[in-house]
């Protein structure tokens, strides 16, 4: 088994679709096999974009090392290995992963795992729209694993989303947390308009209190000491910074959307 290195020559001025690039579709490979290894275009082979490097490894793993704001569906329902990008991403990052892990060190464009159902999707830097939402006419987002951005999110955060955690350390855009039907949301910056709008289920943590709370969302709330106890010793595996959230101090909480007949609860976080 081969963890294999692909180093981009030069940024094509079109989109690919990237979706064949999986570790464990590639790690079988001989080295004249990747280089003839067509994507979605058959005239389009990995040896003539990349110089493919491949070393002997226990685990399927691919690094691409370049600007590959151009290649989407990277990690596209991958469901075993280790994919790491060392530089931007492109669109459909993560879209309908089932497993493994995939790092972006840079960018990740809109519909960042989108459609996820598990495994763990990290992003050093900022995602497009709609990060871990549905595709339009879809009914359902992100269902299972991990999505971590380092940076901000775009617009719709969230949508739909059924299952999982979303980490963000920065802002997320408007909409963020809309149609929540399941799951965990944490932010640890700004929001934009419509926060949590139509959410029905799940829990959306915001370190800042937001300018607005939605007017369909009630304050109130007791009992959950518990709860918040288990929450915050989760939070405290993850990244900062949400990793210092104190146990004792109980946020504001806030219940919603009414206007949906919601049962989900948005958390203030107390500084």
């Amino acid at each position: 088994m081969n963890a294999t290195t692909l180093r981009i020559r030069k940024p094509l001025d079109f989109k690919v679709d990237a979706s064949k690039l999986l570790p464990a579709a590639l790690a079988v490979l001989s080295s004249d096999e990747l280089t003839r290894f067509a994507l979605s275009d058959a005239n389009c082979v990995l040896g003539d974009l990349f110089d493919i490097m491949q070393a002997d490894a226990d685990a399927p793993s691919l690094t691409i090392e370049g600007d590959a704001s151009w290649l989407d569906h990277l990690g596209a329902k991958m469901n075993e290995g280790t994919l790491t990008v060392r530089g931007n991403a492109g669109d459909y990052t993560g879209f309908g992963m089932n497993g493994g892990a995939l790092r972006v060190h840079g960018d990740a464009g809109i519909f960042t795992a989108c459609e996820m159902q598990n495994g763990r999707v990290t992003i050093h830097g900022n995602t497009g729209d709609f990060a871990a939402g549905a595709l339009p006419g879809h009914m359902e987002g992100m269902s299972g694993g991990v999505l971590t951005i380092e940076g901000n999110a775009g617009a719709r955060l969230a949508d739909r989303m059924r299952r999982g955690t979303v980490l963000v350390t920065g802002n997320a855009g408007d909409f963020a947390a809309s149609r929540l039907i399941a799951g965990t949301v944490c932010i640890g910056g700004k929001v934009g308009a419509h926060l949590g709008y139509g959410m029905r289920r799940g829990t959306v943590l915001l370190l800042q209190t937001p300018p607005r709370i939605p007017p369909t969302f009630t304050v109130g709330g007791h009992g959950f000491e518990v709860f918040w106890r288990l929450f915050t010793r989760t939070l405290s595996r993850e990244i900062a910074p949400f990793v210092t959230l104190d146990q004792r101090a109980l946020p504001v909480r806030h219940a919603g959307d009414l206007a949906v007949d919601g049962r989900g609860e948005l958390l203030i976080a107390k500084s």
